[in-house]
């Protein structure tokens, strides 16, 4: 078996892409992901802006399908550690030990919390992050959504078509979003807008019954859909990994593919030196 030039830890969208521009270059190149191929965008239901519509769960699944057959290795462990030894890299699991020349650390993001009571409690019970997984059980129903960026609108918009009434809470004077997302909700009678305006807590007894806002207005929600952000997964422990996507910063989906690409280039570049 060939010996590895490149490890890619994490199959989100950068670490995706890290591992096509390397086996692009001729690099022999293995990716590690112990959870979800695509990362957050596997939630995404219809990804918009793309040349074709496609689920982020499509997207990320036929990309690895097609790396798989242009010869990269998918290892489904989780990384602990790289060191160097030398001039080469060693890569550390849970399952055991890999040698490579150089690693595209792109282990991505995952979304805040409020961090406010009521939320661990009640998540799974009306408190979500995915409304594209569980839009379904709010048919109906009165429910909240946190946030006010692209994230947030995109998932409010998919609510829309299941839910009674969508509350926008959002701690700004103005959408962060897209205009063409705040156009749609501004336009349905389904959505209200909650200015200047942070959650304090979520409360109710087995499930969501409701939130109650800074300023202390209560608003009757049997779900709470909380999109505030990203924040990066705690950095691989350890020395010579390249860093790529959410890993070094946080952006859009075609800011993680060039920086994915990007990296993998630097660590070809690095091995040619």
């Amino acid at each position: 078996m060939r010996p590895l030039d490149l490890v890619v830890v994490g199959g989100g969208v950068a670490g995706l892409a890290a591992a096509d521009e390397a086996v692009s270059q001729g690099l022999a190149v293995a990716l590690f992901e112990s959870g979800l191929y695509g990362g957050l965008v596997s939630n995404v239901g219809a990804l918009d802006g793309w040349p074709a519509a496609v689920s982020g769960s499509e997207l990320a699944h036929g990309w690895k399908d097609r790396l798989a057959a242009a010869g990269v290795r998918f290892h489904e462990e989780h990384v602990e550690a790289v060191r160097a030894q030398g001039r080469r890299r060693i890569v550390k699991t849970d399952r055991g030990r890999y040698r490579a020349k150089a690693v595209v650390a792109a282990t991505g993001a995952r979304l805040r919390r409020l961090g406010v009571p009521g939320e661990e409690a009640l998540t799974g019970r009306g408190v979500s992050q995915c409304a594209f997984c569980d839009a379904g059980f709010f048919r109906d129903a009165d429910v909240a959504v946190v946030g006010g960026g692209d994230a947030a609108l995109q998932e409010a918009l998919h609510l829309a078509g299941y839910a009674r009434s969508i509350s926008m809470i959002v701690r700004g004077g103005r959408l962060r979003a897209r205009p063409g997302y705040g156009a749609r909700a501004a336009a349905d009678p389904k959505f209200s807008f909650h200015w200047n305006s942070e959650v304090a807590s979520i409360e109710g007894e087995g499930g969501v019954e409701g939130v109650t806002l800074a300023d202390g207005r209560r608003l009757e929600v049997s779900g709470v859909f909380v999109f505030i952000g990203l924040e990066p997964v705690t950095a691989l422990a350890g020395e010579g990994a390249f860093a790529a996507g959410a890993a070094r910063r946080a952006g859009s989906l075609a800011e993680a593919v060039a920086d994915g690409q990007r990296a993998a280039r630097e660590a070809a570049a690095a091995l040619r030196r």
